[in-house]
């Protein structure tokens, strides 16, 4: 997704005060997550596949794989993926046994592509899957504008935070104070000590459409963990 909306534990700048990680705040405090979420298509591709040869003959195994992948590289190019766009991330060899008899010699090259314009998406994919000797195809998704839409969501999660804050706040007869902890990610060490931990992720990623050939809608979530204050 986005290289997926998931990220690692943050904190937001001052005034803002990260909490311990493993002790509790010293003040009266209300801790409360929140999540937002967004429906997009995706504007961006990202292939993967191998171009494999079993032959023994070193020569005439490299000799395949070199034609695979010009052919590859003309395929991808006439779809519009440019040629900075195409990298060969791994060549190797490797023998194929069984108990410890070899049973055959096995060349492979690994080739990643982005594409960034997804209209021939389809007839791009279908070709790759046609084409003798491509194996491991994988694909995923995501948006050009990522960081734009992050920082949507992060605002719409902070602020339903807020929201469910001052609830809580009127409800025990309190004014919410100062936001003193921000976290995208789960709270595990303050959830733990006050026995509150969950037994699994509370928003879970999205994976991408299982069926390569289409590009689907994607929900992209966000979480946040935010620590209030209770003013006096």
């Amino acid at each position: 997704m986005l290289k997926q909306f998931a990220v690692a534990l943050a904190v937001a700048a001052s005034p803002f005060v990260p909490a311990l990680a493993a002790d509790l705040p010293s003040y009266p405090f209300i801790h409360v997550n929140a999540a937002a979420d967004l429906h997009v298509m995706p504007n961006t591709g990202e292939i993967d596949f191998e171009i494999v040869s079993q032959d023994a003959d070193l020569e005439a195994a490299w000799k395949l794989v070199s034609e695979r992948l010009d052919a590859s590289r003309a395929l991808l190019a006439q779809h519009g993926v440019a040629v900075e766009d195409i990298s060969v991330q791994d060549l190797w060899r490797r023998p194929l046994k069984q108990g410890d008899t070899v049973q055959a010699i096995e060349t492979r090259a690994a080739i990643h592509a982005t594409v960034r314009d997804l209209d021939g998406w389809t007839a791009l994919i279908q070709a790759l899957m046609a084409m003798p000797n491509v194996e491991s195809l994988a694909v995923a998704f995501s948006r050009s504008d990522g960081d734009k839409i992050e920082a949507e969501l992060v605002s719409q999660a902070l602020g339903a935070a807020r929201l469910k804050a001052q609830n809580i706040a009127r409800g025990i007869g309190a004014k919410l104070g100062p936001a003193n902890g921000v976290a995208l990610a789960p709270l595990k060490n303050l959830s733990n000590a006050m026995g509150l931990a969950a037994d699994g992720p509370r928003h879970a990623p999205v994976a991408a459409p299982r069926d390569p050939l289409l590009v689907g809608v994607q929900k992209l979530v966000q979480g946040v963990d935010v620590i209030y204050r209770i003013a006096k």
